[in-house]
C-alpha cells in the first residue's frame, strides 16, 4: 500500500468504486472546505459527512476508501503546512482549458458545500477578509463554460485565478484554525 499522495486519477477510479455523484475536483473541494470549517476530525466522521451512504466498514469499498483517506491526511497535512504548500486536485496544465475552468468551479462549489456541511451557514460570522473569499468563491463555483482561445492569456487568467483560490482558501483555514505547525528554519522568503 502506497502512502504518497493520491493523485486525481485514483482520486476519480476511487469514487467511482464508490458510486459517488461527485467527480474528484468538487470531492477534493468538499473535503477542504469541511476541514477549514470544522477543523480535524476522524476521518470516519469525516467520510460519514461527505459520503453518507457509504459504510467504512464495507470490504468491497476499502480500497477505495484508503485512497480517499490518504487525500484526506494530505490536504489536512498542507492546510497545516507552514510553508503554504496546498494544492488544488485539479486537472493537469496539459488538459483542455474549458475542462480546466469547469472543475476550478466544481472545486469552489464543492468547497463551499464542505463549509456549509461543517458549520459555516452565514458568511457574516466569519472575518471580513475570509467573508470576501467566500463570496467570491460563490461566483467561480457559477462559472460556466467560457468561450477560450486557449491562448497565453487565458493561462494567466486562468493561473492568476487558480492562485487566488488557493491563497484564499488558506486564509480562510488560518482564520478559523490557526496554524499549529512548528515554523520551518529551512524556508526562503522571496
Amino acid at each position: 500500500m502506497s502512502s504518497s499522495p493520491p493523485d486525481i486519477n485514483e482520486i476519480t477510479a476511487a469514487l467511482e468504486r464508490l458510486e459517488s455523484d461527485t467527480g474528484a475536483a468538487e470531492s477534493h473541494g468538499a473535503m477542504a472546505g469541511l476541514l477549514c470549517s470544522a477543523g480535524r476530525m476522524e476521518k470516519a466522521r469525516w467520510l460519514k459527512r461527505l459520503f453518507p451512504g457509504i459504510e467504512s466498514g464495507d470490504l468491497l469499498a476499502r480500497e477505495a476508501i484508503d485512497v480517499l483517506a490518504r487525500l484526506y491526511d494530505e490536504t489536512a497535512r498542507q492546510l497545516d503546512d507552514a510553508v503554504l504548500d496546498f494544492q488544488l486536485l485539479l486537472p493537469d496544465d496539459d488538459e483542455p482549458m474549458d475542462e480546466r475552468i469547469e472543475a476550478l468551479a466544481e472545486w469552489c462549489q464543492g468547497f463551499l458545500l464542505g463549509m456549509s456541511e461543517g458549520g459555516m451557514k452565514d458568511l457574516a460570522g466569519l472575518p471580513a477578509d475570509s467573508g470576501e473569499v467566500m463570496r467570491d468563491l460563490v461566483e467561480i463555483a457559477r462559472a460556466g463554460s467560457y468561450d477560450l482561445s486557449g491562448g497565453e492569456e487565458d493561462e494567466v487568467a486562468y493561473n492568476e485565478l487558480l492562485e487566488y483560490v488557493r491563497t484564499g482558501v488558506l486564509l480562510i483555514n488560518e482564520e478559523l484554525n490557526p496554524t499549529q505547525a512548528p515554523p520551518q528554519d529551512n524556508v526562503t522568503l522571496h
